[in-house]
């Protein structure tokens, strides 16, 4: 008799896993926003697992073949990468308001990560986006994680002192005669697109600087007091002393591995040896400068900036600037809002955006970088005037990929031959006088 039960319950079980299964994705989703609704916060966050597991893998691969979000008459057919995106959405939101703090945002960042197209459609006959909900959640609740209050920071030298003989800059190595990326190969580009100021990642002046362009030394790392403090008084100190620099960048990266990869902790032990210099100084430049996972910091996750800034202002360090590195998409508005943020979250230190491009993180081949030029070039034309415009921006330097990377190539300046492409063109029409450039290249 025991035996004949067991078997009906396996039965059962089959049988209800059946109707699971032939569950389609929006009445899970369904589910969850009942749940959200009721408050059952438990339940919101299984029907949404039970989502991810089930379509998931599918409406990921989905989301990877899109360049950006589908037209409101297709968006429908995108039906699996929307209901998974709006599921995690919910999770997101259940957890939020249950007090997980941490499983919220580690949701939250996973929508943005791998379902950032997904749209859900109104009753009303519009589509909204989950990603940007999440977006915006995320950011209050990262800065309720770790509050970051800073009054405005003091400014130890004038606006004159601050200021840049023009804001359009230029980043470029100037490697020995021989090596790629030398000085040889790419004083002529520099040279192409009239920059008011550059620098290379480094402290050494470059000979054959134009006169007519600042140069700006930079600490890319530092591993050692005695090997920091000699460098800069060879390299650094009998220029600032003759006038020929006027200013002085941190360190490059220390958040990324592959770069300068140092803790925070590391850099403001270095710190007061950079203050001593006497000049303007730049906090260090992270690849994620916000401390948010988006899709402009590379897959850098983590706070190195936030805690480095904290720390510094607690100890009472000059930072004169705040540095920053952006390598998102072509949104506009994403980027006006992400520079905003960065001024606003760091005592409004005017920003110095010493890296920046659209790239594709994705792209495997120059086909499959989604940020088409035409794109780029109509992203540059909105965003460079605006940067002119804006008097808590000190400065920007435009990253330019070489012609044959996948992730960044459409954003490249230059050509196979080194000549100007139109993003090129466009970027050497911009100056202080004429802020706005020649808006009819293509």
């Amino acid at each position: 008799m025991k035996l004949i039960r067991n078997y009906i319950t396996f039965l059962s079980f089959l049988f209800i896993g059946q109707v699971a299964l032939a569950e389609e994705a929006y009445e899970v989703t369904a589910k969850a926003w009942k749940a959200l609704g009721r408050k059952d916060w438990n339940a919101a966050v299984a029907h949404a697992d039970r989502a991810l597991k089930t379509w998931g893998v599918h409406a990921k691969q989905t989301n990877t073949k899109l360049n950006g979000y589908a037209p409101v008459k297709d968006a429908k057919k995108y039906s699996n990468l929307n209901e998974v995106g709006t599921c995690l959405m919910l999770k997101g939101d259940a957890l939020r308001q249950k007090g997980d703090v941490k499983a919220a945002i580690a949701a939250y960042e996973l929508l943005l990560r791998d379902y950032r197209y997904a749209q859900v459609w109104d009753p009303k006959g519009w589509f909204w986006k989950p990603a940007e909900s999440a977006r915006k959640n995320l950011a209050k609740l990262k800065t309720a994680v770790t509050p970051y209050k800073l009054n405005v920071a003091k400014k130890h030298f004038t606006d004159e002192q601050l200021r840049f003989p023009g804001k359009k800059g230029i980043c470029l190595t100037m490697r020995k005669a021989g090596e790629k990326g030398s000085a040889a190969g790419n004083l002529p580009r520099l040279k192409k697109v009239n920059p008011y100021w550059s620098y290379s990642w480094g402290w050494d002046q470059v000979p054959n600087q134009p006169a007519n362009v600042e140069f700006v030394p930079m600490a890319w790392g530092a591993w050692s007091v005695d090997g920091l403090g000699k460098g800069l008084q060879k390299s650094v100190v009998p220029h600032i002393k003759s006038g020929k620099v006027k200013r002085f960048f941190g360190f490059n990266e220390p958040d990324k591995r592959e770069q300068a990869n140092m803790s925070y902790q590391n850099a403001l032990k270095y710190w007061p040896q950079l203050e001593a210099l006497g000049v303007p100084l730049c906090s260090p430049a992270c690849a994620n400068p916000e401390g948010v996972d988006d899709d402009s910091v590379q897959g850098v996750r983590g706070t190195w900036m936030r805690d480095f800034m904290t720390e510094a202002d607690r100890l009472g360090y000059r930072i004169d600037y705040s540095g920053v590195h952006w390598y998102g998409g072509t949104h506009v508005e994403h980027f006006k809002a992400k520079m905003r943020r960065i001024y606003e979250k760091y005592g409004k230190r005017p920003i110095l955006i010493t890296e920046f491009a659209p790239a594709d993180w994705e792209a495997k081949s120059l086909a499959q970088n989604r940020h088409k030029p035409h794109m780029v070039l109509a992203f540059m034309k909105e965003v460079l005037p605006w940067l002119e415009r804006q008097d808590w921006v000190a400065g920007y330097a435009w990253f330019s990929f070489e012609h044959n990377e996948a992730v960044g190539h459409t954003s490249s300046l230059y050509d196979k031959d080194r000549n100007l492409t139109a993003c090129g063109r466009y970027y050497r029409s911009i100056t202080s006088e004429n802020p706005d450039g020649d808006q009819s290249i293509k």
